[in-house]
């Protein structure tokens, strides 16, 4: 969630992980986002495109980044911030008029491999926030932002408990001790018995 240490996971994991092939790709939705509807530091996109709009968004680049980015080698190795668990937190259900072609559209994903989960409580996010002076603080006041992340703990606990190829992480730790924890949950899976990729499984890690 916001705040739980996911960018400086994945700076971590791009170094240790060197030669990837694939690494994180660009969230450009996020920046078209901004550009429209974050004229000042006064508003936030998420409160002005809606939820389900930005998870359609999000489901399509997704699925176009994974296709073109993979060639004759196969699946690239990628490393996401978010997979579709965070759009369901962060963006609410689909419209109804669309939900079941969108939610097959999600089934033609790869399965993540592993799907890392930085747990943290809310009071904690919310020091980071305030130390590293993310703009929402500036946006929201401390009540609305306390709340917002108490109701996204709540919401991943209940989508990730969903998921069955989740490896949980201790985000409450210094950041080398989380990056151990990651690296220490992608040499097991290296060690199991080889499989043959198939249309549900991703060959790199996403967190």
């Amino acid at each position: 969630m916001d705040g739980a240490g996911k960018t400086t996971l994945i700076r971590g994991l791009e170094t240790l992980l060197r030669p990837l092939r694939g690494s994180r790709p660009s969230r450009v939705t996020a920046d078209i986002f901004r550009a429209i509807a974050e004229p000042d530091d006064t508003v936030l996109y998420q409160a002005v495109v809606p939820g389900p709009v930005r998870r359609l968004a999000h489901l399509v680049e997704l699925s176009a980044q994974l296709h073109y980015r993979s060639g004759p080698g196969g699946r690239p190795d990628l490393l996401f911030e978010g997979w579709v668990q965070s759009w369901e937190v962060q963006c609410g259900p689909y419209g109804e008029q669309h939900r079941a072609w969108l939610e097959q559209m999600e089934d033609l994903l790869p399965r993540p491999d592993p799907l890392l989960w930085l747990r943290v409580p809310p009071a904690l996010a919310y020091e980071r926030m305030i130390a590293r002076g993310d703009r929402r603080t500036r946006v929201l006041t401390p009540a609305a932002l306390r709340a917002r992340l108490v109701e996204q703990t709540d919401s991943y606990e209940q989508v990730m408990a969903r998921a069955d190829n989740v490896v949980e992480l201790d985000g409450t730790q210094p950041p080398d001790k989380v990056l151990a924890q990651a690296a220490s949950a992608l040499e097991a899976l290296t060690r199991r018995p080889s499989a043959q990729p198939g249309p549900g499984n991703a060959s790199g890690p996403v967190e």
